[in-house]
Order: C-alpha cells, then sequence, then structure tokens
C-alpha cells in the first residue's frame, strides 16, 4: 500500500469515527492537544500522523489502533465498523442478599468478561449476584450482576457490600454521620440499621459497587 493510500484510509477513518461521536475538529484539537491545522492536514490526508498520535486518536474514540489503519470499503457504505473492546475475565463469586443479611459464598462459580474501561489497573474486583429486593429503588433486582471492587472503606453515600460482625455481607447504601454509621435499603419495607459509637466496629466494609448488569 503506497503512501498516498494509507494518507488517505486513515483520514477517511478519522471522519467517521468523528461522525459517529458528532466531534468537530476544535473538539479533537483540544483532546489530542494539537493545532488545528495539524488536524486539518491529518483529516485532508496531506500528512501522517506519528504513530503514537494514531494511538492517542484511537484510544479517545474506545477503538484498536488497527481500525482506523485499515480498508472500510470492502464494507456496505452504511456499515459502521465494529471492535470488540479490549476485555478481561472477573471472577463471579456466589450471591449477596438485598434483604437479609446472607453469606456470600467464597467459591468462584464461573467469569464474566469485563471492558478494561470499566476496572482499575491494579485494583481487584469481583461480581456478585443480587439476591432479594431491599435495592429495588436503586434498579437492583434478583439475578442482576454487581461489579464489586474490593475496598476497606467507602464514602458516604456509596452503595457497598458490608459484613457484620465478621459473618454476614449484605449490599447497601453507607451513610456516615458523626458517631453513627448507617446501612440503608433503598426499599421502605426494609429496615434502616444503624450504628453507633463502639457499634461501629462491628461493620466491615468488603467492597464498593462500580456497575450493574442487568439480568431479566
Amino acid at each position: 500500500m503506497d503512501d498516498r493510500n494509507s494518507k488517505k484510509i486513515l483520514a477517511n477513518n478519522i471522519r467517521h469515527y468523528m461522525e459517529l461521536h458528532n466531534k468537530t475538529r476544535n473538539e479533537m484539537c483540544t483532546a489530542l492537544n494539537v493545532k488545528y491545522t495539524t488536524f486539518t492536514d491529518w483529516v485532508n490526508a496531506k500528512t501522517y500522523p506519528r504513530i503514537e498520535r494514531i494511538e492517542q486518536i484511537a484510544s479517545y474514540f474506545g477503538i484498536e489502533t488497527s481500525v482506523l489503519l485499515e480498508d472500510p470499503l470492502r464494507l456496505p457504505s452504511d456499515a459502521i465498523l465494529y471492535q470488540e473492546r479490549p476485555s478481561r475475565p472477573i471472577p463471579i463469586i456466589g450471591a449477596i442478599n438485598c434483604g437479609v443479611p446472607l453469606l456470600a459464598e467464597d467459591n468462584i462459580e464461573g467469569y464474566h468478561e469485563t471492558s478494561l474501561q470499566d476496572i482499575t489497573s491494579g485494583e481487584t474486583y469481583f461480581w456478585l449476584r443480587a439476591k432479594g429486593n431491599s435495592m429495588v429503588n436503586v434498579g437492583i433486582h434478583e439475578g442482576d450482576l454487581l461489579l464489586i471492587r474490593q475496598q476497606n472503606d467507602v464514602d458516604s453515600g456509596d452503595i457497598a457490600v458490608v459484613s457484620i460482625d465478621e459473618n454476614d455481607a449484605t449490599l447497601k447504601r453507607v451513610i456516615k454521620k458523626e458517631n453513627a454509621l448507617i446501612l440503608q435499603p433503598e426499599n421502605p419495607a426494609y429496615e434502616t440499621k444503624i450504628f453507633i459509637g463502639e457499634e461501629i466496629n462491628s461493620v466491615q466494609i468488603r467492597g464498593r459497587l462500580m456497575k450493574l448488569e442487568k439480568r431479566f
């Protein structure tokens, strides 16, 4: 493939993804920290960016670098190029009750492919299956998958997996007050638990809810 054709393919692909994401040239220049004239030369196929710039553009659109370099002419004119987002398997560890506290099973029952966009490198994650209906007012229902980031503290208002007296695990909204910790369900039919003073030490935070995947 000659240099002129490579420039044209790249330019066409950049314009395609700009239209797909409704991005202007000014927005692209700001995001990539490049001059307007430089970016214009790229999308007009006058110059070819360095490979690190191509990688930066691909990352901005959430696609692989190779997608920007491939000739899409084999596809129908109205086709949208699809590239599977990078992912890695995250273990599904039992169930978490959203009603009466229930200890989550320690055994791994399977793995769920999880987009790298949903996780942070260096952190530990696991999936749990929701049980019960105490969190229905925030859209959590029986069978839903819950992505949990393992951590021993959360901000007030976060939804978290918590254990009580090292025995039971449950999913509740954690609210912190002066000298008090509140485990709040999202269903008025369930009781809010309030721990005061030394009682707070009986509550251990296991992780923060990061994502919900519905299961119908």
